[in-house]
């Protein structure tokens, strides 16, 4: 009788001290937790565990006594999930094909209890993630081509992995993204798309990952004054051969601040001093996703019959090689009867014929640059880069040259 009794006043205590523990989290039952909440409810769970010692396995993680112990882990989301265990594993690890229905249930329980193996992992280890995490564009140039290729060359040799995520420019797909990256244990994310204020500071809010972009502080790469700086110096280098009209295709841009924005501003600045032509037409705009249609709307826009331009400047050099295939097929020259000059400096451009005058830019350095801001982002360690090689060129080739009359 005795030995039965402790038995069950053992489970009463048990019961007691669960129901105790438990009161600690109730505002967080059935509630949606986000943000700085997210933050206290881990340290909340590792501080109840430290409290009541409980026991740790041989990889430091924290051992379930059914009692008073806080502890989340792959059983526990397979069971809330209500799926196996392997199911889970490959929703992490996208080891195999999952429907997209089981996934995002999966995804869903991992959000709601903030389950995160690599983050817990590492946290308990004292060690930090070593991979960094990429959003790039559905539609990705040859230009950002070029530059993941040195941001993946430069993570590897600092030692961290990459992982890359492609989706369009709608917000709520970033977001999508960035869940699946913080799943994954990322702490730090590169987004090629630009994000406004308000999309950083719901990022910031609402997530523990960290994630910055090319006008992001921490970067060091002074993109907005490259750009505005380099368009302008070009512009007024094609007025000082004498070209008086000349046009413009520029990136239609949501942001009202962005380093495509400051191309144009530059371009406009260059006009307004050396004193061109600056009719209305000679400017157009085309989304950075374009169809080659609205392309080509643009182009004969700007091509007015007795009124053309002698020179003219693309945002991009993808955008300037169709520019010129048009400009040929119509049968103007180049550089005779029109000049072309554009921005990136990818390695085509200067593969066709006419060569294509652009202005360069130092992906190397802005690869490099990066990197080092994102290794900033996670361990506050500052790594300048030499401004020295921040250097915006403009080459001069096949393309340009002396403005000249058109006859038909």
């Amino acid at each position: 009788v005795s030995t039965i009794s402790f038995l069950y006043l053992n489970s009463i205590n048990n019961q007691r001290i669960a129901q105790k523990e438990n009161i600690k989290f109730e505002i967080y039952k059935d509630e949606e937790i986000t943000g700085a909440e997210v933050t206290t409810l881990i340290n909340k769970a590792i501080n109840s565990n430290q409290q009541n010692e409980i026991e740790k396995d041989k990889k430091g993680r924290y051992i379930d006594n059914e009692t008073n112990s806080i502890n989340i882990d792959i059983k526990f989301i397979a069971k809330k999930s209500g799926c196996s265990i392997a199911t889970v594993s490959r929703v992490i690890n996208r080891s195999k094909p999952v429907s997209e229905k089981l996934q995002k249930r999966v995804v869903d329980t991992i959000r709601k209890y903030n389950y995160n193996p690599s983050v817990h992992a590492q946290y308990l280890a004292g060690k930090k993630s070593k991979l960094f995490g990429f959003i790039m564009t559905n539609y990705i140039n040859q230009y950002q081509l070029l530059l993941f290729r040195y941001l993946n060359e430069f993570a590897c040799k600092m030692g961290y992995g990459c992982i890359i995520r492609y989706c369009n420019s709608g917000f709520e797909e970033k977001l999508e993204v960035l869940r699946e990256l913080e799943i994954r244990g990322i702490e730090v994310c590169f987004s090629l798309f630009l994000l406004s204020r308000e999309e950083e500071a719901y990022i910031k809010e609402h997530f523990r990952i960290k994630v910055c972009h090319m006008q992001s502080p921490e970067m060091r790469l002074n993109i907005m004054e490259k750009n505005e700086s380099s368009v302008y110096e070009t512009i007024c280098y094609l007025a000082q051969l004498g070209h008086r009209r000349i046009g413009g295709i520029f990136c239609i841009d949501e942001m009202d601040d962005s380093f495509l924005i400051a191309r144009k501003r530059g371009f406009l600045r260059a006009v307004k001093q050396m004193q061109l032509d600056q009719e209305e037409y000679l400017i157009g705009q085309i989304h950075g996703d374009y169809e080659k249609s609205s392309l080509i709307s643009v182009i004969e826009k700007i091509f007015v019959p007795q009124k053309l331009p002698t020179a003219l400047f693309c945002f991009s050099d993808e955008v300037a090689i169709e520019v010129m295939s048009w400009i040929m097929k119509h049968g103007y020259r180049i550089p005779e009867d029109v000049s072309v000059v554009s921005f990136d400096g990818i390695p085509f451009s200067e593969r066709i014929t006419p060569s294509l005058s652009t202005i360069s830019q130092p992906v190397e350095y802005q690869a490099k640059s990066i990197i080092n801001g994102m290794l900033y982002l996670q361990d506050g360690v500052e790594r300048p880069c030499d401004e020295k090689e921040n250097e915006y060129l403009l080459q001069i080739r096949d393309s340009v040259g002396i403005p000249g009359h058109y006859e038909k």
